[in-house]
């Protein structure tokens, strides 16, 4: 019964490996497909011939090079600013008593459960009325803060004992010496795996950046990736080329940071 089970769970979790990889490998068999017939295959995607004309097409008819620049200037910027106040964020409210602190850290989490698109349109009024659209400024501005990194922030401080804050005071550490060597120290992990999650989120952000940004030179990757179609007619080829270019930094990030987002996992109690 036992080795049934076992079978049964490694049959499931087979399959579901295999559903979340079935986009990816749609994506990567079109991109290497020849123009002139993208989805003739062999077999469920198998294409029946390979071609790089797709990249050829995206690097000699697009500034690649620029957007992704953009991409990681956008990203860095973003990611750096949503954990920076994040920290300061969750300090305050795992650390500090004030008056209505769990009212407004509820406000906070309740933030995470409004859909973006939403309030997109409020946001862009605001973000209009400072003239930054078409701006790396109205991109930035409106998602420096990151309930999520503030969330997860706030439940590592608080497994910090308290007996350490008070050890760094007796020293003569003031609140930002105590943060960066008792909480920011001990937070490593917790900090590359945050800085992952928002790192991924960000890059793969689609929908603000392409309502704000209307010059071609200053779009990212996943906002140009649409640029490889018309009214009428899509180009896939090249349009899954550059989605497979835009992905692959994201898989190298990932590879090298996973012990730290499985550490965080298992910090923040988040399983």
């Amino acid at each position: 019964m036992k080795l049934r089970n076992h079978l049964l769970l490694n049959v499931f979790l087979l399959l579901s490996v295999l559903v979340v990889l079935v986009p990816f490998i749609w994506m990567l068999t079109v991109s290497l497909s020849p123009s002139s017939d993208p989805f003739r295959r062999v077999a469920f995607l198998i294409t029946t011939s390979f071609s790089l004309e797709g990249y050829l097409q995206v690097f000699q008819q697009a500034p690649l090079a620029r957007w992704f620049m953009n991409s990681v200037l956008l990203t860095s910027v973003l990611t750096a600013g949503q954990l920076m106040l994040g920290v300061l964020a969750a300090y305050a409210f795992a650390r500090y008593r004030f008056r209505g602190r769990e009212t407004l850290f509820f406000f906070v989490l309740c933030t995470m459960m409004i859909p973006p698109q939403a309030i997109m349109l409020p946001v862009y009024l605001v973000v209009n009325s400072f003239d930054w659209v078409n701006s790396y400024k109205g991109v930035i501005i409106p998602h420096i803060a990151s309930a999520y990194a503030i969330f997860v922030l706030r439940q590592f401080f608080m497994a910090i004992p308290r007996e350490l804050e008070e050890a760094s005071r007796v020293d003569g550490c003031h609140s930002v010496q105590t943060l960066y060597h008792i909480y920011l120290r001990a937070s490593v992990p917790t900090l590359f795996g945050v800085g992952l999650i928002q790192f991924v989120n960000n890059w793969n952000d689609y929908y603000w950046p392409f309502l704000i940004l209307n010059d071609e030179m200053k779009m990212t990757l996943s906002v140009a990736i649409v640029q490889f179609r018309n009214d009428s007619y899509i180009e896939w080829v090249p349009t899954m080329a550059s989605a497979t270019l835009s992905v692959l930094p994201v898989i190298g990030i990932y590879v090298l940071a996973q012990r730290y987002f499985t550490e965080s996992s298992l910090q923040s109690g988040i399983k």
